[in-house]
């Protein structure tokens, strides 16, 4: 069977059995303190700051110990992980991230508790940018708590280019002139590997062609927004304005090529501009952020990205309660300042951003909140890990010349249509 309707199966699968949400295990707890078991992806910088809202939680909460596993940092490899773990009601771990895009397919599948009773949706909505809140509810409940949010943002190199690009053609020309004054210098590097990342810069680029995600339900895909977008997106590698090795950079690689300063411009999330900023980067001191550019001028919406933090189902009954207590901890406003000023990631709540120690420590972090105010979702959509490989294959098809941009578009509607209906 082929992978991608194998893992199509298993989702649907898990979304069949979305009536059956596991209850938290009821048994005697043991003697001795509590162990809670948080899974996470490791972030870049000193892991000190990290620790110590673990140690403060453990100072504040005697009986209850942290112990902590680190996950790969690639999102498919967790969401592969996941998929296998608690479909199979693994207890090994407690709290762990949950991207964005896998709240609603976790919920449906019961693999995640609900946490209304410790966090409930109104007191979400009002604490919590409104992106980042309507990514954790699912229906009327709560399933998921914001740690951080992210979102597309576009970077450049101030000392080449002082004013950031605002439409496309613009984005183009400046490059050009950047890269004459520069000889050897790479222009603009994106996430054009076959990847989630590339599925976020595509999105990008159809919203900056003024397109939309979805309409009743139905993903657009087969639009004048979208062949507009890849036709764009295409030509920056085929015209020279990004060069052919995008189409093998992720988010990392990009990040690096910018940071040892061989290329002008580079779209990322929020945590590149902390690692360009710190200490030993061939660009510190000299990097613009801003939004994403567009078709027409208008302010680019950035793809909404950014992991909550999830109760497995299948935790004991008696961990419950620390677990929340946990939960509200890593995810207050005081480890949101933390987790910002130490690792560049955007805070989900907004009061942060007015916080005068992020003002003075992380001022381009606070400067996002227009930004991250904007941010768009992928489509919302528990089917979403069912046909984001499809979106995946389909876009990078395009870029990489094997398909026009038109075609790509043609079978990706008609694959992902396919596989919402729910055909055999």
């Amino acid at each position: 069977m082929p992978r991608r309707r194998l893992l199509a199966g298993l989702a649907a699968l898990a979304l069949e059995a979305g009536g059956c949400r596991r209850r938290p295990v009821v048994e005697r707890r043991p003697p001795g303190p509590i162990r809670l078991v948080f899974q996470h992806q490791p972030f870049l910088g000193d892991p000190s700051p990290l620790r110590q809202l673990f140690e403060d939680f453990e100072r504040d909460n005697e009986g209850i110990v942290v112990a902590t596993e680190l996950l790969p940092s690639a999102p498919g490899a967790v969401h592969q992980y996941y998929l296998t773990a608690l479909e199979g009601g693994s207890r090994d771990f407690d709290v762990f991230i949950i991207d964005v895009i896998w709240v609603a397919e976790f919920a449906r599948a019961g693999w995640i508790a609900e946490l209304s009773s410790a966090f409930p949706p109104a007191v979400v909505r009002r604490e919590f940018l409104p992106g980042a809140a309507e990514a954790v509810i699912v229906g009327d409940a709560t399933f998921a708590v914001p740690w951080y949010v992210d979102v597309g943002v576009f970077f450049r190199r101030s000392d080449s280019v002082p004013q950031a690009p605002r439409t496309y053609s613009e984005l183009v020309a400046l490059t050009r002139d950047a890269v004459a004054q520069r000889p050897g210098m790479r222009g603009y590097v994106w996430q054009a590997l076959q990847s989630e990342g590339l599925v976020c810069n595509v999105y990008e680029a159809i919203w900056g062609h003024g397109g939309a995600s979805m309409l009743g339900g139905r993903l657009l895909l087969d639009t004048a927004e979208g062949r507009g977008a890849l036709d764009y997106l295409r030509a920056l590698v085929a015209c020279g304005i990004s060069p052919g090795s995008v189409t093998s950079m992720a988010e990392e690689e990009s990040r690096r090529v910018f940071q040892s300063g061989d290329a002008v411009f580079t779209r990322n999330w929020p945590y590149a501009w902390a690692e360009a900023e710190s200490v030993g980067s061939a660009v510190r001191g000299r990097v613009g952020l801003s939004a994403l550019p567009t078709a027409d001028g208008s302010i680019g919406r950035g793809a909404l990205g950014g992991y909550q933090l999830a109760l497995n189902a299948s935790t004991p009954a008696w961990k419950v309660d620390a677990a929340h207590r946990f939960i509200a901890h890593l995810t207050s406003a005081e480890a949101n300042l933390a987790i910002a000023l130490a690792y560049g990631r955007n805070p989900p709540r907004a009061a942060v951003y007015r916080d005068p120690r992020l003002l003075a420590g992380a001022p381009a972090i606070a400067g996002l909140l227009p930004l991250v105010e904007r941010a768009e979702p992928r489509p919302v959509t528990p089917y979403y890990p069912m046909i984001d490989g499809t979106l995946a294959a389909e876009f990078s098809a395009a870029i990489t010349g094997v398909r026009s941009p038109a075609e790509a578009l043609r079978r990706a509607q008609a694959e992902v249509d396919h596989l919402m209906r729910g055909d055999d």
